[in-house]
C-alpha cells in the first residue's frame, strides 16, 4: 500500500503526516519528514486531505476545535486498537490515569502505557489525555491548551 507523506509546519514544530490511498491518516508525529519515506506526487484527493488536516491542526492549537474529524486508520494490535478507541472517548479538557483505563478495560496498567507510547497518530488519538509516568513536556502542554490556558510551545 502506498502512503503519501507530508511535512507540516505547525506551532508545535515540524510534524510528519502519512495518508493512505483512501485519504485516511495513518501517522502523525512531531518530527520532520523522514527522507527514507518518499512518495510520488500525490493525487488531488490526497493534497486536499492534507490541507484539511492543516486547517484542523491550526484550529485545535488556536483553541477553537475540540473534535477532529480527519479520518484516521491507526495500525496496531487488536489490544492497542481497543485502547486507542477508548482513549478517543476521553472528553476534550479531561484526562485519565493509566490505572483507571486499565481497570475500565480489564487490562494491566502497563499495557495502557505501552499502547499510549506506541500511538502512531498523536493529537487525533489523544493519548496526551492519559497522564503517563515520566511523560515529556508536550502532553502537559496539550492538556494545558485544552484546559483553556492556550497553546504554549514546551
Amino acid at each position: 500500500m502506498v502512503l503519501w507523506h507530508y511535512e507540516l509546519n505547525t506551532p508545535m514544530g515540524p510534524m510528519r503526516a502519512a495518508f493512505d490511498g483512501r485519504g485516511r491518516l495513518r501517522e502523525l508525529a512531531v518530527e520532520g519528514l523522514d527522507p527514507r519515506k518518499t512518495s510520488p506526487l500525490p493525487p488531488k484527493e490526497q493534497r486536499e486531505a492534507k490541507r484539511y488536516l492543516d486547517r484542523q491542526l491550526e484550529a485545535y492549537l488556536a483553541g477553537t476545535l475540540r473534535t477532529f474529524t480527519v479520518p484516521v486508520d491507526p495500525q496496531g494490535s487488536p489490544l492497542q486498537l481497543r485502547i486507542w478507541d477508548t482513549v478517543r472517548t476521553i472528553p476534550y479538557g479531561q484526562y485519565r490515569l493509566p490505572g483507571d483505563l486499565g481497570a475500565w478495560l480489564g487490562v494491566d496498567e502497563e499495557l495502557i502505557v505501552m499502547a499510549c507510547v506506541a500511538n502512531p497518530i498523536i493529537l487525533l488519538v489523544p493519548t496526551h489525555r492519559v497522564a503517563l509516568p515520566g511523560e515529556g513536556a508536550l502532553p502537559k502542554a496539550l492538556r494545558e491548551l485544552e484546559s483553556g490556558m492556550g497553546w504554549r510551545r514546551p
